[in-house]
């Protein structure tokens, strides 16, 4: 059998104080994710799913439901306040990075520099605002260069000939590669972001609402380089979108959140042709009209 390359269970993260009854008290039940009693939000509850190698999972809700919380989870940028995170991680990796077998590991259970560790040697993410992902004064490829550093690079020559491979693959001109990411349009900070999050060739790869605020026309060019990417490297990608027609174009299989809860999950085909759900269905309907 295929191992999951990422195992979550019950993936939790609660702002504020909290109380007793936060959980039973929010959800698509009760159209909302503020507890009444304590009003501290629920940004998401019980999220649990597997991940398989080269799979393309997508995320999708309205803002709110959740989905990034989840991925900022994913990536330790936030502390779980319940769940357990499994990985598959290479046997090489685990050996040179962690010195210790993580097989059957709750990942949340790490120490801070393990989890750095994680982030940054077999995790990429590519976030919606590229001022989140890039350092926007320093060149594009020494933006690169800095994420190379971080997954133990110390050469420069390569790491220069590493950041000018994967700007020409994400059609970035390779002339432009000491300019800033300040000088660069969306869509051209968007791909430089991604030869970013690609340069430790990751075994999971994120990509948080990634055309969010780009013009109709760039946003076509970014999700076709996404989709050729994904042909040519068969990385393992989680995409979160709170609109259907990427997730339609990218994902093989998708999860539908609301009010920090799973709703709906399944192939990508079958939940848009044939919506079990009436908040699915509602979305499916509005993205056709």
């Amino acid at each position: 059998m295929v191992k999951p390359v990422l195992r979550a269970v019950g993936l939790t993260k609660r702002h504020g104080n909290g109380c007793s009854r936060c959980y039973e008290l929010t959800g698509p039940l009760f159209d909302r994710n503020v507890c009444p009693d304590c009003h501290s939000v629920v940004a998401c509850h019980n999220i649990s799913f597997e991940l398989f190698p080269q799979e393309v999972l997508g995320i999708v809700g309205e803002s709110g439901s959740g989905k990034s919380t989840v991925i900022q989870l994913l990536n330790f940028n936030l502390e779980a306040d319940g769940g357990e995170l499994y990985a598959d991680i290479p046997n090489g990796n685990q050996s040179k990075l962690f010195g210790q077998n993580l097989e059957g590991k709750n990942l949340f259970s790490l120490n801070s520099f393990r989890k750095r560790q994680l982030r940054n040697f077999i995790i990429g993410v590519v976030h919606q605002h590229p001022h989140l992902g890039l350092r926007m004064n320093v060149s594009a490829g020494g933006n690169i260069a800095e994420r190379l550093l971080m997954a133990e690079w110390r050469h420069v020559g390569r790491m220069r000939e590493r950041s000018a491979e994967l700007l020409k693959k994400t059609e970035v001109p390779i002339d432009r590669m000491d300019e800033p990411p300040r000088n660069f349009s969306g869509g051209m900070q968007q791909r430089v972001q991604i030869a970013k999050a690609l340069s430790n060739e990751p075994m999971l790869l994120l990509l948080d609402e990634v055309t969010s605020g780009l013009d109709v026309s760039v946003q076509a060019r970014v999700l076709d380089l996404i989709r050729n990417l994904q042909h040519d490297l068969k990385v393992t990608t989680i995409v979160v979108s709170h609109d259907l027609g990427v997730i339609r174009m990218l994902t093989s299989r998708t999860m539908v959140m609301k009010n920090g809860q799973i709703v709906e999950s399944g192939l990508t085909d079958q939940i848009l042709e044939d919506p079990q759900h009436p908040y699915t269905q509602l979305l499916v309907t509005s993205a056709l009209s």
